[in-house]
């Protein structure tokens, strides 16, 4: 601050007051200035990098804005800087009138409709502080991007992002990485393709500058995501991503009701299948059923010549129909009983079909496919040394 000039910024060629900057920095007799903050006296200075600000004499008393690091420092006069590149007011260090913030800058629109706080946040802080601040600035209207220089726990709790500052001697500018982002469908790689691909959020690196611009701009605004731990998460994204990504979550949602309905019919269609598979097996006599799963076996190891066994562990399979699995040296041999109108032939080739009485047999011999065995185990149940044994013939040429 100056007694008749007022307050001064270094951020502005004319320093704000219609001064240049060599009238303040380096001059004797020093002009006197003072902070804003404490009243102690400051002096012009420059950094490695040409910023220009103004620092505390020596001997300070404890004051918020002396107590700011060079890096906090630098901070907000880059962000100052890019808010007139946007082609908004900046001015350093304002109060809210009842005290209750301080934003580092405060952008304000050619109109002075539009006000928005610009914060360089480098120290440590809480979520919970951040969101209480946050809200202070929104009950004066305040809109609010919270800028830092490494990664913390509350980027994303509230409009905020990373930047980065360039290399000393570097070309480089001031860019931001972390907290802003676009919506992108990218394509299945899975066996199983899902049709509609995957939905997703990428970062998006830009110049400082240029975020800005489009903040200021309203080209992007700050939207909140819900994160797989069901927190929340703000980036600034435009407007049309977020349509689209609504979109896409629309189409989710529908293709997911589908596939659950699909899932669905899926199981009451094994169950069916399932209680198929036990209707012939459960209206059967216990003693008749156990004597004619034993002919099976008893038939399979007389045809192979080597021990059977049956898999009733398997009945509920599809693919077998409702029927009973025979097998022989832990393979599949047999198939006792399966119901025809359900049979995909083709899941059973090469197994002999294991049938009870002439209407079965004729059954599955009209619906089986040519050379396809089919054997009646009527005279096995009459504990007779062979059954009864056909084979569909192939059609004649």
């Amino acid at each position: 601050m100056h007694a008749g000039r007022g307050r001064l910024d270094a951020t502005q060629e004319d320093l704000g007051c219609g001064w240049a900057w060599s009238e303040v920095h380096r001059v004797r007799p020093r002009v006197p200035l003072a902070c804003p903050e404490c009243g102690h006296g400051v002096h012009g200075k420059v950094s490695s990098a040409g910023m220009r600000f103004f620092a505390h004499d020596r001997g300070s008393p404890t004051c918020a804005l002396a107590q700011e690091s060079m890096e906090h420092h630098l901070t907000k006069l880059q962000l100052a800087h890019a808010v007139r590149s946007a082609g908004w007011y900046a001015e350093l260090e304002v109060r809210a009138p009842d005290g209750s913030w301080r934003a580092d800058v405060m952008a304000s629109s050619a109109d002075g409709v539009r006000r928005m706080a610009w914060e360089a946040q480098l120290s440590p802080i809480t979520r919970d502080e951040l969101r209480e601040r946050t809200t202070r600035y929104a009950a004066d209207g305040v809109s609010v991007c919270w800028v830092t220089l490494s990664s913390r726990l509350w980027v994303g709790a509230v409009p905020s992002v990373v930047a980065s500052a360039p290399r000393p001697g570097s070309t480089e500018r001031w860019s931001v990485g972390t907290g802003v982002g676009r919506f992108a469908i990218v394509p299945c790689r899975k066996k199983c393709r899902c049709p509609h691909g995957h939905g997703r959020w990428e970062r998006v690196n830009a110049p400082l500058e240029d975020f800005v611009a489009w903040v200021l701009g309203d080209r992007i605004v700050p939207h909140r995501l819900l994160a797989d731990d069901d927190d929340h998460r703000v980036l600034w994204t435009a407007p049309a991503y977020i349509g689209q990504a609504a979109a896409f979550a629309a189409v989710e949602r529908e293709h997911q009701a589908k596939r659950t309905s699909e899932e669905r019919r899926r199981r009451q269609e094994r169950h069916a299948e399932l209680t198929a598979a036990r209707d012939w097996r459960s209206v059967m006599p216990m003693g008749r059923r156990f004597r004619l799963e034993a002919a099976a076996a008893r038939w399979a190891e007389t045809d192979s010549g080597r021990s059977a066994c049956l898999g009733h562990e398997q009945i509920a399979d599809p693919r077998w129909a409702g029927g009973l699995p025979v097998y022989v040296s832990g393979h599949p041999y047999a198939i006792l009983r399966p119901a025809v109108d359900r049979t995909v032939w083709s899941e059973l080739a090469g197994l002999v079909v294991l049938t009870v009485g002439d209407d079965e047999r004729r059954a599955v011999v009209d619906r089986a496919p040519a050379l396809t065995r089919v054997v009646d185990l009527s005279a096995w149940l009459a504990d007779r040394p062979v059954g009864s044994e056909f084979r569909r013939p192939t059609a004649s040429p």
